[in-house]
């Protein structure tokens, strides 16, 4: 792939097989392999299924006893196996998915964490949702989250819905198994609602591709547009998650960075070159001489890599450029 944007391509790099999932992601969706079947059967052939079946257990992903904990949890495993591209045609994907959803899905439609007096919580169940429609789970379960999402989409836009607030709620909710104070600013509308939550749940409203939900996706899309994507925000988040927008990073579980900001937007047309140009620019001066970008962010909730050059951050960038791309060639054609 070279373009105007790119100092070099680095697709042969991205595809040498070192990251059998990127490898797959970057074939479907850069160079746009018309055989799926094939591709997707080298992903289920590759050393990356040997790990997730290394960490299936009892019919379960990761640990499913704590499915909360970062880079153990079966939360944890199933959300970047499915952002790995893992379809519910896999027995640890749809096996996976029954479970959190028995487990953690409440009547309302959302999702909480594993824990008996915990309410729903706005950045997991959009998540949640997200990962089990990317998956190809379309049913009452994905139905009822994504009515909850639009039910507690905010004034300004964005989502909050988060039931700890500070370091002692968490505490709280952990040691005690109490709930905390966190949605008390639900309806405050002088409280802004979580980039996190916000990212979260647009996606999955964006994955879910329904025209009856276009003024919900519209509104969130304004949202980021409004707060500038949180560049250069030093508010902290309620929940007392550790996040830095501006560091470039690849989001899995509760977390956010203005690169994939801009490739949701992108995604649902609504990049307004008036206001998301200069991030634009910014991302593509922070790539390297051979085409890759750096992964910056290494706070938990990012795909953590051995490497400081990033094939994960290289495929995100890739697809906002190529999403970039596309809207100019149709302006072209206009």
């Amino acid at each position: 792939m070279l373009s105007k944007y790119i100092t070099m391509d680095p697709v042969p790099w991205l595809t040498d097989g070192e990251n059998p999932a990127v490898c797959y992601l970057v074939k479907k969706e850069i160079i746009k392999c018309s055989d799926h079947e094939e591709i997707y059967n080298e992903l289920i052939s590759s050393n990356l299924t040997d790990y997730f079946r290394i960490n299936y257990s009892n019919g379960i992903l990761g640990d499913f006893k704590h499915l909360d904990l970062y880079y153990h949890g079966s939360v944890w495993f199933f959300l970047s196996a499915v952002e790995s591209g893992y379809k519910c045609s896999s027995d640890f994907i749809s096996s996976t998915a029954d479970h959190l959803c028995s487990k953690t899905q409440l009547d309302s439609g959302g999702f909480k964490f594993n824990y008996k007096s915990s309410d729903a919580v706005g950045c997991r169940s959009g998540n949640m949702v997200y990962s089990l429609l990317k998956s190809g789970i379309s049913d009452s379960r994905t139905d009822h989250g994504i009515q909850w999402i639009i039910k507690k989409q905010r004034k300004d836009g964005g989502w909050l819905h988060c039931p700890v607030a500070g370091f002692c709620d968490v505490m709280k909710l952990v040691f005690l198994n109490k709930p905390g104070n966190g949605l008390k600013h639900e309806n405050d509308d002088n409280i802004p609602s979580c980039p996190v939550a916000s990212y979260s749940c647009l996606k999955a409203l964006v994955e879910f591709n329904s025209k009856l939900h276009n003024d919900s996706i519209s509104n969130g899309a304004d949202f980021f547009l409004k707060n500038n994507f949180f560049v250069a925000s030093k508010r902290k988040l309620f929940c007392g998650n550790r996040v830095n927008f501006e560091k470039l990073g690849y989001p899995v579980m509760s977390q956010y960075d203005y690169l994939s900001g801009m490739v949701l937007l992108s995604e649902i047309k609504k990049h307004d070159y008036s206001k998301t140009g200069t991030l634009f620019n910014t991302i593509i001066k922070k790539q390297n001489h051979d085409g890759s970008w750096n992964s910056e962010n290494k706070l938990q909730g990012m795909i953590k890599e051995k490497n400081l050059k990033s094939r994960w951050v290289t495929l995100n960038a890739l697809r906002l450029i190529n999403l970039v791309l596309e809207d100019e060639n149709q302006l072209e054609k206009a």
